[in-house]
């Protein structure tokens, strides 16, 4: 390093060095099909958007009320069952495969959609709860 004081002459001038810029690849159009529903949250998740729900899918399952009662009571997620028991139902049937479960439900509370209001705070609270004691040592199932 050198002891000179640091000596300001302004050019008036910027110098660059001259690049040409690389050709930007083409991007591959992947076709996507409108037609599937792939919204984590409605009830026709990857099925097709016309696809009507059955009763059964509008109600918890039996699987799901006995994953339900598995928890402490103060820990259950009943608004989620009770707002949207398609979303508990699938839970409940993936709750055994800690890795998809965990998964899922990091989609589910971290639903952040533009110009949606995604989940309300008592269900986000209680997704958020559901992952950390997945990601626990314990968890019901």
């Amino acid at each position: 390093m050198s002891n000179k004081p640091f000596e300001f002459r302004p050019s008036g001038l910027i110098e660059f060095d001259q690049v040409e810029p690389e050709p930007v690849a083409t991007p591959v159009h992947v076709p996507v099909d409108d037609a599937l529903d792939t919204d984590p949250l409605s009830i026709n998740f990857e099925r097709r958007k016309d696809c009507k729900p059955t009763a059964a899918e509008r109600m918890l399952a039996g699987t799901t009320i006995d994953w339900l009662v598995a928890f402490p009571v103060e820990s259950r997620p009943k608004a989620l069952c009770d707002r949207f028991p398609h979303v508990a139902n699938r839970l409940a049937t993936d709750w055994s495969h800690a890795a998809r479960s965990a998964q899922s439900l990091q989609v589910l509370a971290g639903d952040a959609r533009w110009g949606a209001a995604g989940f309300p705070a008592q269900v986000q609270g209680e997704l958020q709860r559901l992952l950390k004691q997945l990601t626990g040592v314990q968890h019901p199932g």
